[in-house]
């Protein structure tokens, strides 16, 4: 019996690594921030010690986002160029504005949240004050 639950886990890791794009997150002082995994319209995110931190779901315009527990912590929809971000309870949490490879992040009363430009497979993260916030770097899919 342990022997067949292994095997099985081991193969639903591997077909998870097929086909899936990692994504790698940095603090501003270069330490990592943890690392997120996209399988399908599934992503899985981790914190830097590889615990989960959580996963979302996109199902056509609209991601939903779970914390670790399995709880709802939220939704975005987008709609051309502009996503939307509700909280749990349905309440706005902010939205983005993309233009080119730049997309700009407000909070939910229209302030600057910062923003974040994309330059081949990194994506620099910037404070409204301008001050880095750190950095990502996604992996091809494999």
């Amino acid at each position: 019996m342990k022997a067949s639950l292994f095997v099985s886990a081991f193969l639903f890791c591997a077909s998870i690594a097929v086909n899936a794009q990692d994504v790698n997150f940095f603090r501003s002082n270069g330490l990592s921030a943890g690392r997120s995994r996209t399988q399908g319209n599934i992503t899985y995110y981790y914190h830097s010690n590889g615990l989960s931190a959580g996963r979302s779901r996109t199902e056509g315009n609209t991601t939903y986002y779970y914390d670790s527990k399995g709880l709802s912590a939220g939704h975005s929809r987008t709609q051309g160029n502009i996503t939307y971000y509700y909280n749990a309870n349905g309440t706005s949490a902010g939205k983005s504005k993309t233009e080119g490879n730049t997309t700009y992040y407000y909070k939910s009363n229209g302030m600057s949240a910062g923003q974040a430009k994309t330059q081949g497979n990194t994506t620099y993260y910037y404070k409204s004050n301008g001050m880095s916030a750190g950095r990502s770097t996604s992996q091809p899919k494999k």
